[in-house]
């Protein structure tokens, strides 16, 4: 009895080996793919493909260069063949305009093959510096810099990333966070999975997220941005500025003049306004549910109220609308200017 019973772990450790050797015997596949093709600038560049990261340059060339890499895991090295054959990436061109399309052929899975079965791709393409782009992958993410020229960029499933931009920007993702670093022209940023942030550039900004923090700096022109769940940061906008959200607090740093209209509310957070002291607009601030107050000299217009403030400040001026559900709101007097001079 003790013999039989010494031999089941054994056993045991035997079967489970043999029940993963599926897995430890899998393979993986390169496949690598460049191309050149000859284009003159203001030409576009179509990219739609089912799965991998898209990254998109410039270069000093009369052409598209193109460099792909796909990396193809199966059970054995036939499976991984088939599926690049039946996989193809396919490359067409028109005139001055190159499309790249790759369809993935569908397999049935069995149990033993989830998780064993992956597809990594990687494309990596320059055009000249003046060229429109249109960019779809179903899985991966969009980076897209120094590019003069029209830019249409979707993914699924992964973050974008636009640089230097010059002309319009549509960016749109259902899962990952979007960066917009000084890009000029108007834009439009949706993401239904991450935070927004647009640093310098302008142009006309529109974001939308229901699922993260929107942060705008130093930006040139109105800006009007959304989210369903999580703060707003706007700092040195110059431009017209609303900004709503649904889940969190707004704070904000305004130039003085005012270059347009504030209009910020929220339903899950306070607001605090810092602004140069010598600024001229006409507050209109209510909260349901905290105070307002101001450092900046205001005429109150009606009877005064804990929860609400509305006046010229500095004799009136551009509108700033504020309101919210859940918090205080806080306009404070920013020091910026009075430093600016003491440094001269």
């Amino acid at each position: 009895m003790e013999a039989k019973l010494s031999k089941r772990p054994y056993s045991c450790a035997a079967a489970a080996i043999l029940a993963f050797a599926p897995f430890c015997a899998q393979a993986t596949t390169t496949e690598e793919i460049h191309k050149d093709f000859k284009v003159q600038a203001g030409g576009k560049l179509v990219l739609d493909v089912d799965s991998g990261g898209i990254e998109v340059g410039t270069n000093a060339l009369s052409e598209v260069v193109v460099d792909v890499k796909r990396k193809i895991t199966r059970k054995s090295k036939v499976d991984e063949d088939a599926f690049l054959k039946d996989s193809p990436v396919v490359f067409t061109q028109e005139g001055d305009n190159v499309t790249i399309r790759c369809r993935e052929k569908r397999q049935s899975h069995s149990f033993w093959s989830w998780g064993s079965e992956q597809n990594e791709a990687t494309y990596k393409i320059t055009v000249p510096s003046s060229f429109n782009a249109q960019l779809h992958t179903a899985g991966g993410p969009i980076a897209v810099n120094d590019l003069t020229g029209e830019v249409k960029a979707n993914t699924s499933g992964g973050g974008l990333r636009f640089s230097r931009l010059h002309g319009p920007l549509v960016g749109d993702t259902s899962g990952g966070a979007i960066h917009a670093n000084d890009c000029e022209g108007n834009q439009k940023l949706d993401t239904s999975g991450g935070g927004i942030e647009v640093s310098g550039g302008g142009g006309d900004l529109r974001g939308a997220t229901s699922g993260g923090a929107i942060r705008v700096s130093n930006f040139n022109g109105p800006a009007r941005v959304q989210t369903s769940g999580g703060g707003i940061n706007i700092t040195g906008t110059a431009g017209k500025i609303d900004g709503e959200t649904s889940g969190g607090s707004i704070t904000a740093a305004l130039l003085s003049p005012l270059p347009g209209s504030v209009n910020l509310s929220t339903s899950g957070g306070g607001i605090t306004i810092r602004i140069p002291f010598d600024a001229s607009f006409n507050l209109d601030a209510e909260t349901s549910a905290g105070g307002v107050s101001c450092d900046l000299p205001i005429t109150i217009s009606g009877k005064a109220k804990h929860d609400s403030l509305h006046g010229p400040v500095n004799g009136g001026g551009t509108p700033v609308v504020l309101r919210t559900s859940a918090g205080g709101i806080h306009i404070i007097k920013s020091e910026g200017k009075l430093q600016a001079e003491a440094e001269h």
